[in-house]
């Protein structure tokens, strides 16, 4: 038997094992499904008593503790009326979580839903559910040793910014590439340093905290035929900070540009009137939970933040990032970063005044 096939067989023993942990009488069809996040496999399972989704994480990327936690913020949304997956429990003890073989499983119903389509209406219901999100949460207790990078002020991203131009030469095989992949990697985090001292100087560290999604993308949510999210998943990364920080990156996620290259092509800006529902929508969920204007003159520069910290650990570890050669991707990143600190910052500013 090859390896390959081995490794088969040890993984479906692994997941015919884990489905075992729950009553879901008989199976009729297992799915492997593209779901949320990309590091955690995902299967759909059609069975005789519903419709579910199997997640499998390493516990080199979460410890049960992690997991555990995450399954509490979850419980929490649910009895608030949230839209998160259901999670289901085991057969015995009706645990939220089965820890295999150095693997870490958990079983939610099946949420259907569409995907973002790009609508006004579904960006402002986005960030509405973001600051229902944050509103369901306030209050929770947080384990002191939950751990979840955050972009600002990533402690790695130096050392990151050191490993891409090799990365980048071991996959073109030019030296040429290497060289100007070092440029650009250290002119993109020098802006990430005067950002991040920018941020800090107006007091981010003072600011409140919350119980932030940490991951709040498209591919996060699904949305019903009404434009309200019908399913919010991926809690892996729950963590507490201020809530701008998690606005931003929810800004940033859903009005990105999509050209005929695929999301993070060209042009190099934002959807405007993308970006202005998601947060007229997070303003719009309570009153008394507004954004302040000071919260608003960091979302351009937390934005940009975000989309160097996104891209640096992918590119230093595999030389690409998705379809886009390395390179070429540092420099799609260096002209949305130009936009995100001018043409964004006179765009919040004008929001500001209004």
């Amino acid at each position: 038997m090859s390896d390959s096939s081995a490794q088969e067989t040890r993984n479906d023993a692994a997941l015919a094992i884990a489905c075992s942990q729950y009553d879901l009488g008989p199976i009729r069809t297992i799915v492997e499904a593209v779901i949320g996040s990309r590091r955690s496999r995902k299967w759909v399972i059609r069975a005789r008593r519903g419709d579910f989704v199997l997640k499998e994480r390493a516990e080199a990327l979460a410890t049960v503790e992690q997991v555990a936690f995450a399954h509490e913020v979850q419980l929490r949304l649910e009895q608030a009326d949230f839209p998160v997956a259901p999670l289901i429990g085991t057969r015995e003890g009706n645990r939220s979580l089965y820890q295999g073989n150095e693997r870490i499983y958990e079983l939610t119903r099946l949420v259907r839903g569409s995907s973002f389509d790009r609508s006004t209406e579904q960006a402002r219901e986005a960030g509405r559910t973001l600051a229902w999100l944050h509103a369901a949460l306030s209050g929770m207790e947080v384990p002191p040793l939950l751990t979840s990078t955050p972009y600002h002020r990533r402690p790695d991203l130096a050392n990151l910014a050191e490993h891409i131009p090799r990365a980048i030469r071991i996959v073109t095989g030019a030296d040429e590439d290497r060289r100007t992949a070092a440029a650009a990697a250290k002119r993109l985090y020098t802006t990430y340093d005067m950002l991040v001292q920018r941020i800090d100087a107006m007091g981010f560290a003072q600011w409140p905290r919350f119980l932030a999604h940490g991951d709040w993308h498209p591919g996060n949510l699904l949305f019903a035929e009404d434009a309200n999210v019908a399913g919010v998943f991926d809690f892996d990364t729950v963590r507490l900070e201020p809530r701008i920080a998690d606005v931003a990156n929810g800004a940033l996620q859903f009005s990105m540009k999509i050209s005929s290259e695929g999301v993070l092509g060209n042009p190099d800006g934002l959807n405007e009137s993308i970006l202005l529902a998601f947060l007229s929508g997070y303003d719009s969920h309570d009153p008394s939970l507004m954004l302040s204007v000071t919260e608003v003159q960091a979302l351009a520069p937390l934005m940009a933040e975000a989309l160097i910290a996104e891209a640096f650990p992918v590119i230093a570890q595999t030389g690409r990032f998705g379809r886009w050669g390395g390179l070429e991707f540092l420099q799609i990143v260096s002209r949305k970063v130009g936009w995100l600190t001018t043409a964004a910052e006179e765009l919040l500013a004008r929001l500001n005044h209004e």
